[in-house]
């Protein structure tokens, strides 16, 4: 071993037991440098949050990351790929009831439009693995989503069939 390896050694088994007990030397070790540390460099925890909360952003997120799902669920839909239509289709869940928990406003006509109702007949019309009900259910899907907009006062989005798929999978 180099000396200067011991010496680190030496050095760092001395140093280590008065840094864990010193709450200041903790609070100069969690310290955080760089433009990549924008949420742990605010100085309290309500900070971090705001932040955090800022970048999640509200039901236009939920609705971004609902519209790429859709889309890939509709092609796997169109390439009979049941298990990945599946998948989407509770993914797809999992992200407006999420996005629910981030703007309860919009909790009653979700649930009572989308996941309480049509999501389940649309999951089992998937289940039958029969194209003719799958492709009437996900019909009647497309115009509750467009009467759930026209309730929550954003008309302007209209769901339509996808024309391209955005992710390379089908």
């Amino acid at each position: 071993m180099s000396p200067m390896l011991k010496r680190a050694l030496c050095v760092s088994l001395v140093l280590t037991p008065a840094l864990l007990s010193s709450t200041t030397a903790i609070a100069t070790v969690t310290q955080f440098e760089g433009q990549n540390d924008w949420v742990m460099n605010k100085e309290t925890s309500d900070e971090r949050f705001k932040v955090l909360q800022k970048q999640m952003r509200g039901f236009d997120m939920t609705m971004f990351e609902t519209g790429a799902r859709f889309n890939t669920f509709y092609f796997a839909l169109k390439n009979q790929n049941y298990d990945m239509a599946t998948y989407q289709w509770k993914k797809i869940k999992k992200t407006i009831v999420n996005g629910t928990e981030r703007r309860p406003a919009r909790k009653a006509n979700a649930d009572a439009m989308f996941i309480n109702s049509q999501w389940k007949m649309m999951q089992a019309a998937i289940d039958s693995k029969d194209d003719a009900k799958i492709w009437e259910t996900y019909e009647t899907t497309k115009a509750v989503c467009n009467a759930c907009h026209v309730a929550e006062k954003v008309p302007f989005v209209k769901v339509v069939d996808p024309q391209y798929p955005m992710m390379p999978v089908q």
